[in-house]
């Protein structure tokens, strides 16, 4: 059989596989949008006892069994899948090397073995592509149908949170506005001093006549000293480097 028919199948459910792990994003992301609006209209709804309220909680309900539905198929699409390839090039040499000792053994001729071992070693690698991709494949579908399903959750997390969205939007429309009144009430008169209170903090406060004597005034004759200089710090390197040692003949070191 043609070898080349084996191996496009093998490389296209590789390619598969990264396309259904980049594929994954777009259920994530999505998840991620729709629980963060249902948390906003759900926290920030004003709630009645009437039908309107009643219809908003199912469909918020529906909107949260949605989205666990599509956060469960999400995480089984892409946990616990185990892929084949073929093995190392140096074990299909070794085992290509061991069919020809065999068949020098086994034959007198000396074409003979080669060809046998081409065509034997032929059969083997055949064997192992279709393996690993039927293997492979089976791995792709599964994981495809558990996408697929999550993708589905999230078309009915964001089919719920629509009309939701509406009722929450009817809702915030037809509330009316809280009305704050500020009341202003009299100060105590332990939290504002009084005149007579004001009067006797300033006459205890100490004042600039000349009853107290005057400071001497500083003579600015020498500045006061700056704090001590704590130097400049180490040199950052990599580990994986040594420093440059410096030498007789070399260059000073910098100050």
């Amino acid at each position: 059989m043609d070898r080349d028919l084996f191996r496009q199948q093998y490389d296209f459910e590789l390619e598969q596989r990264n396309s259904i792990a980049a594929a994954t994003n777009i259920p994530l992301i999505a998840i991620i949008i729709v629980a963060s609006a249902t948390s906003v209209i759900l926290l920030d709804y004003q709630y009645k006892s009437i039908f309107q309220t009643y219809l908003f909680v199912i469909l918020v309900c529906l909107v949260l069994f949605s989205i666990v539905f599509s956060v469960w198929y999400l995480f089984r699409s892409f946990w616990n899948y185990e892929y084949q390839k073929l093995p190392s090039t140096s074990a299909l040499k070794k085992h290509y090397d061991e069919l020809l000792a065999w068949h020098h053994v086994q034959s007198c001729a000396p074409k003979d073995p080669k060809e046998r071992a081409d065509t034997d070693f032929s059969s083997y690698l055949n064997s192992r592509l279709a393996e690993a991709s039927d293997w492979n494949g089976q791995n792709n579908i599964v994981r495809g149908n558990y996408l697929h399903m999550a993708t589905a959750g999230v078309a009915i997390a964001v089919a719920m949170l629509l009309p939701a969205g509406l009722i929450y939007a009817y809702n915030k429309a037809a509330n009316d506005d809280k009305i704050y009144q500020v009341h202003l009430v009299n100060i105590p008169s332990f939290i504002q001093p009084s005149a007579t209170q004001q009067e006797v903090q300033m006459a205890t406060q100490p004042s600039d006549s000349g009853n107290k004597p005057t400071a001497t005034p500083s003579v600015p004759a020498t500045p006061p000293p700056a704090a001590k200089p704590s130097g400049p710090p180490n040199t950052v390197f990599k580990g994986n480097r040594d420093l440059v040692k410096p030498s007789a003949g070399g260059t000073p070191l910098k100050k």
